[in-house]
């Protein structure tokens, strides 16, 4: 019969069928190490002493270093072990097997009380914590280098930097919103190592400043394609949600802007809208043709051009689709759907370059500035440019908040297909600013 010589250890082989016996080594220095992780002082192991295989989780040339008091559980049952156990064992042998058995009289049987000076035992546990530590520590730092919302949510001015929008309450809004929509990702792959609300936030990165995608994929530790498939997917669900649900086709009545009529436009009561053009930059095609389609020659470059109709009280009530940049004002309001909107009664204000009398419905007034025809404007023409100029400057303050997105200043290639998207999630995302007319006053 061999017994394991390990304090507190009573496995022997001819119970534990499955565990080999290790004697042993002959080495002195390796020998010492044995005994102190076994913890047996004032013991001389003997050509019979062994030392169970349940202690050498790592295999005899790394010693036994599993014990009932690092395990931090009861020893094993002697008796029973489990199916799991029993496949990392080696088979059943007893080492130098031939050779005769050790008489009772020599097996040491003193059973002593583990030391908790252990020098080489708390060594290894050491060690062992030491590498956790430094494990948590690359995590914490990873996640420092990760932008997130929750690093800009207390501070509203880098809320308004980031994002566009007044403060993280509206944020948090648009998430919330988010969260009700069915999104389909663009790649057909879900994004699901990143928060909603961070996906939210690289979004609006990418339409405030343009960031680049390298740029948007080192920030939130992910991958350029990640990057464009989180972009095009919150982009398309915010115009879903904002533009389809709540702004298409759905130009306020004029009864209703008078309920918030500002004081520079009591001269005009009837004014239902307020129309002007905006150019958004494009990245220049192969195709010669389409150059030319795209040409402006104000821009002196290719753009392409949108309707935009302000209420009087400053906010964008109507974005076209995106022309090419050399269509005229008037074609595009023809085109754009604005005109089957207005009723008899309303009058549409706008610059001198709209001469769109003859195309407006009937019983729909035209208001834009004098021309001037002989040389000098009268008093009266003076007086009246000066009031379609003060009412027009909300207008100008819109779009102007408008091209704060910086996407607008040149809208990369690659997102060309959904350039008509992101100029209106753009308008929607203006509108959800600060009330103008408060920033004027």
């Amino acid at each position: 019969m061999v017994q394991c010589c390990v304090p507190c250890c009573n496995n022997r082989n001819d119970v534990n069928k499955t565990i080999s016996y290790y004697r042993f080594p002959l080495d002195e220095n390796e020998k010492r190490r044995w005994l102190k992780l076994i913890r047996r002082k004032d013991f001389t192991p003997n050509h019979n002493s062994r030392v169970c295989g349940w202690h050498f989780p790592h295999g005899k040339a790394a010693g036994p270093t599993r014990f009932a008091w690092n395990e931090g559980k009861a020893f094993p049952d002697q008796i029973s072990h489990t199916a799991k156990r029993k496949k990392t064992m080696l088979p059943a042998t007893v080492e130098d097997e031939g050779r005769p058995e050790p008489s009772p009289s020599n097996i040491n049987t003193a059973q002593q009380t583990p030391s908790t000076s252990d020098v080489s035992v708390l060594q290894t546990e050491n060690d062992m914590l030491r590498k956790e530590n430094e494990k948590l520590k690359q995590e914490l730092e990873k996640q420092k280098q990760t932008f997130s919302f929750s690093q800009i949510s207390s501070h509203p001015d880098r809320v308004n930097y980031y994002t566009g929008l007044p403060d993280a309450a509206t944020v948090l809004f648009l998430e919330a919103l988010l969260s009700k929509f069915d999104l389909q990702y663009h790649f057909d792959w879900n994004v699901q190592k990143m928060l909603l609300i961070d996906q939210l936030l690289l979004t609006l990165m990418k339409l405030r400043l343009n960031c680049g995608i390298l740029d948007l994929s080192i920030r939130f530790s992910c991958c350029r394609a990640t990057v464009t498939n989180i972009f095009i997917t919150i982009s398309n669900a915010l115009h879903d949600i904002l533009h389809v649900g709540m702004m298409a086709n759905k130009i306020p009545s004029r009864l209703k802007n008078q309920t918030s009529l500002p004081e520079c436009f009591q001269p005009f009561p009837n004014c239902r809208i307020v129309l002007d053009c905006t150019e958004v930059a494009v990245s220049n095609t192969e195709s010669l043709g389409t150059q030319s389609h795209l040409y402006s020659h104000y821009k002196g470059c290719t753009t392409r051009k949108a309707l935009i109709g302000v209420a009087p009280n400053g906010i964008i009530t109507f974005a076209s689709d995106l022309y090419g940049g050399s269509t005229s004002d008037k074609a595009i309001t023809a085109d754009c759907g604005v005109l089957q909107q207005l009723e008899a009664g309303d009058m549409v204000m706008a610059d001198k370059g709209f001469t769109i009398s003859d195309i407006l419905p009937a019983g729909v007034s035209l208001n834009v500035p004098t021309f001037l025809v002989n040389g000098q404007f009268t008093m009266e023409e003076v007086d009246h440019n000066r009031l379609i100029a003060s009412a027009k400057v909300h207008v100008e303050h819109s779009i102007q908040r408008l091209k704060t997105f910086h996407i607008l200043s040149c809208i990369p290639y690659q997102y060309k297909k959904h350039a008509n998207k992101i100029l209106k999630v753009c308008v929607c995302l203006t509108n959800l600013q600060t009330p103008i007319l408060r920033e004027i006053a």
